[in-house]
């Protein structure tokens, strides 16, 4: 019941923090990547100008006339233009679009153009929904392997004390919410196929990995997670080889669904840009010889643990994993370098403006594991629980303070520096602008 209330709490702060902010009031919810996501859907269903976007990109401009209204648009090979970011997303956002469509076509709400606010406020009202229910589904996984108040614990510090929080209620639009909901749902299916091995978990695994792909293509790595989960000896790798083989026919099952969805990404940007395949980022690239860890780990500017530093009790959690929720150490311990290699060989390692290193909040379903593994152990001491409760309400409030100071930008979006960083440690607001001398 503990968790389940834990949940419910975070919707509910979610829910009113993004009703004050109220960034629809603005058109500052389809700007800059979100707007790139969402573009599939404007353009195909109401300005038809797939291939082209000139039509939807006036439109937004109508609404935010200072950002460029072709932001999104890469040219490609048959001369004409595709989105940048793959489709994914749009999935996502459609339920949202079409509600928010439909009152506006009935006169309801604001203008029928995709843009208006109607459609602002559904699309991050339904993004916060998709990030709440990953917290959801990431509850019901937690519970087969630990008991409620270990479970309340982990969500409390995943929910409220991590950029999680950032991204599933101010910036819920960006797919980051989304993402870590489709990642707790692999891990719950994987759990059920490898139990089980019925069909359905199978069709579930598959379509859940292709649309993870889908949004992001580098999400591709977490078919790892299904493949290495409770591989922890060479038993257990051996009986994994006769239970695929016995089962080759859920193992293409899982591996055509997923393929069929990327054939969509593939279809079109070859019905619309020429090509079977464009590079929708030309002038961007990874240097895996020289990636950027130390920064990406510990900086000021966007340092994961500086900006969610209970994950690093997640880190050391991987040491405490004990019983059944020790199937996820071979998915750990391959998955967490690969990934952290990855995202900080980008030659952009900070991700433009952003709280703290949000494309690793994919990774918090995984790592809510060893997370609950060391509260666990914690809570059997005394003096241990008490320790890891206060560091967990310290570590909530700094995420609550900073994820404020974040959206008010006196937590610079780009280049924070440590001087910033000491003298607006405990600023709410911006301070008032003094007088000019003589006025």
């Amino acid at each position: 019941m503990k968790s389940l209330l834990v949940v419910l709490f975070t919707l509910v702060l979610a829910l009113v923090v993004v009703n004050k902010t109220a960034k629809w009031d603005h058109a500052d919810v389809l700007v800059w990547d979100t707007a790139g996501y969402y573009q599939y859907l404007p353009s195909q269903f109401i300005y038809h100008d797939q291939g082209n976007g000139t039509y939807t990109a006036y439109a937004r401009q109508q609404y935010r006339p200072e950002l460029d209204n072709r932001y999104v648009l890469i040219a490609a090979p048959n001369g004409g233009h595709v989105i940048k970011y793959p489709l994914g997303m749009s999935l996502f956002y459609a339920p949202a679009f079409w509600v928010a469509h439909g009152l506006a076509l009935a006169g309801a709400t604001s203008r029928p153009d995709g843009f208006s606010s109607s459609y602002q406020h559904a699309i991050q009202l339904g993004s916060l929904l998709w990030a709440m229910l990953g917290l959801w589904v990431l509850r019901g996984v937690l519970r087969r392997y630990f008991d409620d108040l270990t479970t309340a614990a982990t969500l409390l510090a995943i929910g409220l004390g991590t950029n999680f929080f950032c991204y599933a209620s101010y910036e819920s639009p960006m797919s980051h919410g989304t993402l870590f909901m489709l990642n707790a749902v692999l891990l719950g299916l994987t759990g059920q196929w490898l139990a089980h091995f019925r069909r359905r978990d199978a069709l579930g695994l598959g379509l859940v990995l292709g649309l993870l792909t889908l949004v992001r293509f580098t999400e591709a790595w977490n078919v790892l997670v299904p493949a290495l989960w409770g591989l922890t000896s060479g038993a257990a790798v051996r009986g994994r080889a006769r239970d695929l083989w016995q089962h080759k026919g859920q193992v293409a099952l899982a591996a055509g669904v997923a393929g069929a969805l990327l054939l969509g990404q593939l279809l079109y940007w070859h019905h619309y840009g020429g090509a079977w395949h464009i590079d929708t980022y030309p002038d961007e690239h990874f240097d895996f010889a020289h990636p950027h860890l130390r920064e990406g780990l510990f900086s000021i500017r966007k340092g994961w643990l500086t900006y969610s530093p209970l994950m690093g009790l997640a880190l050391l959690g991987i040491l405490a994993l004990r019983g059944p929720a020790r199937a996820a150490l071979p998915v750990l311990l391959a998955l967490l370098p690969l990934v952290l290699w990855v995202t900080y060989s980008w030659w952009d390692w900070g991700y433009g403006g952003s709280f703290g290193a949000r494309p690793l909040i994919s990774l918090y379903p995984l790592l809510s594991l060893p997370l609950a593994a060391l509260l666990e152990r914690a809570f059997r001491r005394r003096w241990a629980g008490v320790l890891l409760g206060v560091l967990l309400v310290l570590g909530v409030a700094l995420n609550q303070l900073q994820t404020w100071q974040y959206y008010r930008g006196i937590l610079h979006c780009c280049d924070m520096t440590a001087t910033w960083y000491r003298e607006r440690f405990f600023w709410l607001d911006w301070p008032p602008v003094p007088p000019k001398p003589g006025s």
